[in-house]
């Protein structure tokens, strides 16, 4: 598991953060529309795509694999965002990675 906790899903499967701590690498999907957007439309596709991702046929279908629903809003998913790509950004940095 290289998610920062062990998943409900795989009980008893360590994560890799066990043997090295800090290590965290997650999926995750987020919900993106055309800049200028109005703000009511946002709010009703966020209620949208909350309402499916929290219903229960959906939860099932996913469970399984280890999934764990969030379905936050925009700002949440915003700030989410941007910690990934600093920390991503610092670990490039710090390793010399560099793009062949």
């Amino acid at each position: 598991m290289t998610t920062a906790a062990p998943s409900p899903a795989h009980k008893g499967v360590p994560t890799v953060g066990e043997a090295v701590p800090g290590y965290a690498v997650e999926s995750w999907y987020g919900l993106y529309a055309p800049a200028r957007t109005p703000a009511d439309a946002i709010a009703k596709l966020n209620a949208a795509a909350k309402k499916a991702a929290r219903s229960p046929d959906f939860v099932k279908k996913v469970e399984h694999e280890g999934l764990v629903i969030v379905a936050s809003d925009p700002g949440e998913l915003e700030r989410y965002v941007k910690a990934e790509e600093a920390r991503w950004r610092k670990i490039v940095k710090e390793n010399s990675i560099k793009a062949d």
